[in-house]
């Protein structure tokens, strides 16, 4: 490879590694405090981030140990609706827990949609 393929490639490269979601300037990866009216509040924007018509199940130290939270679709318990091949094929929902200003907020990574968390009480991640 030339020397001028080599450094387009390492260029791309770079441009591609900078490229990673991160948070806008100002704002920091977030925990939640881990009280009963975080889980609940996190449940409800979740279950409205989804548009889920049942209760969405959540470990109760959701968003409390990292920021990052993945959701999986749950698979039919019944046959009147069952996967194919007995898989579940849709993608895992992504929500990462931000803190801006003082302000607490639940992103889906997917299409960058924000929901403010208006009750919980959040924290910075601790290593941001």
């Amino acid at each position: 490879m030339s020397p001028a393929k080599t450094t387009l490639a390492l260029g791309i490269l770079v441009l591609l590694c900078a490229c990673q979601s991160q948070p806008a300037v100002g704002e920091t990866p977030a925990l939640l405090s881990g009280t009963k009216a975080d889980h609940k509040e996190l449940r409800k924007k979740i279950q409205d981030a989804l548009s889920a018509d049942r209760p969405v199940l959540l470990a109760d130290d959701a968003l409390t140990r990292d920021s990052l939270l993945v959701i999986e679709r749950a698979s039919p318990r019944d046959l009147r609706h069952p996967p194919l091949n007995g898989r579940n094929l849709q993608r895992p929902e992504t929500f990462r827990l931000l803190l801006d200003n003082e302000r607490c907020w639940l992103e889906r990574l997917g299409d960058g949609k924000r929901w403010e968390m208006v009750e919980a009480s959040c924290i910075p991640a601790p290593g941001r």
